[in-house]
């Protein structure tokens, strides 16, 4: 269990040693879940109304990056946010755009493409019926059955994870759904990683201070990669979850408090 973090006095505590006025910051966020509630349709989700403000606020700021490390591809997650001057990775980071529209794009074997294509096939026929489908993302899915009933998710979360892994792929359960991404050494802990060294250098530890802050399993790949680094949050409504963060935060409006507390520190 980690400290739990849920209103601005807590924050306050949390972040008043690490973060001073004139720091340097860059800030890592996930999106669903994180920034915006989750919905029962990617397509519905809404960004906290607070976090847009603040968002809109720290973007202009000198001495601020902003990053959105996403699950979704990264031109779904460009079109949700709408934002200027920030870098979007998409694909849990197998796809980044920087501010100046630079791109890198991770490299993935052409073998491994088409077991990504036999996947979705597979999935497709298999496996979507009564309220379950498949998100493809290109690189890589997202099989949401949140619209099924319940008493049948844990079945069908195996049945993906086998299908994912008899191809090769890595099966990683999500809010209802189960997540496959290519066998490649890279997630959203090496792409934090290699936004802070371009943007800052491999010595980035001792120019910038780093907050991340995910709700997902994925994101666990980034609080690890950035353990002693940074300072990092699970939001999760699970007082007991496990992880690698260093503070738990229970909803997406109180990161959206988070926020709001560093626009206050630096303006």
């Amino acid at each position: 269990m980690v400290p739990t973090i849920s209103d601005e006095q807590e924050i306050n505590d949390c972040l008043s040693t690490y973060l001073q006025k004139d720091d340097k910051l860059a800030l890592l966020l996930d999106y669903d879940g994180t920034l915006a509630p989750l919905a029962s349709h990617p397509s519905l989700t809404i960004i906290e109304p607070e976090s847009e403000k603040a968002i809109y606020t720290l973007i202009k700021h000198p001495n601020l990056t902003l990053a959105v490390i996403s699950g979704r591809g990264v031109d779904d997650v460009k079109t949700k946010m709408n934002f200027e001057n920030i870098i979007f990775a998409g694909n849990h980071g197998l796809e980044i755009v920087f501010t100046n529209n630079s791109r890198y794009n991770h490299q993935v074997p052409q073998d491994v493409k088409d077991n990504f294509e036999k996947i979705c096939h597979e999935l497709t026929t298999k496996l979507c019926k009564n309220g379950a489908w498949l998100e493809n993302k290109t690189h890589s899915l997202t099989f949401h059955y949140r619209n099924v009933p319940v008493e049948e998710h844990e079945a069908l979360n195996q049945q993906v994870k086998e299908i994912v892994e008899a191809h090769g792929f890595l099966a990683n359960r999500g809010h209802c759904s189960t997540e496959a991404k290519p066998p490649v050494q890279w997630n959203k802990g090496e792409a934090a990683l290699y936004i802070l060294r371009e943007l800052f250098g491999n010595n980035w530890e001792n120019k910038v201070k780093v907050i991340f802050a995910g709700d997902d399993t994925t994101d666990e790949d980034a609080m690890k990669a950035l353990k002693g680094k940074a300072v990092t949050f699970r939001v999760s409504n699970q007082p007991e979850i496990i992880t690698n963060a260093d503070y738990r935060v229970p909803s997406t409006d109180v990161v959206a408090k988070i926020l709001t507390w560093i626009v206050k520190r630096l303006t």
